[in-house]
């Protein structure tokens, strides 16, 4: 995956991320934004189910945040 890494056009900065986030069958990727320019916040969604994922660009690590749809 590509993601640009800053927010200004002139200051363009493309970083490549290989990460493997072991989905299960059934989610899909729905949503996929940049945070504070470290961190990307992947919305996932399973049946009725949404969740989140955040994958901290510098540390490679990955924080799961579960969405309650009741």
């Amino acid at each position: 995956m590509y993601i640009k890494t800053t927010k200004k056009q002139s200051n363009l900065k493309t970083n490549l991320i290989e990460y493997n986030l072991n989905l299960e069958k059934g989610h899909k990727i729905t949503d996929i934004d940049l945070i504070e320019n470290n961190r990307i916040l992947f919305t996932i969604k399973n049946n009725d189910k949404v969740y989140a994922l955040i994958y901290d660009i510098q540390t490679s690590r990955i924080t799961k945040i579960d969405i309650a749809n009741e």
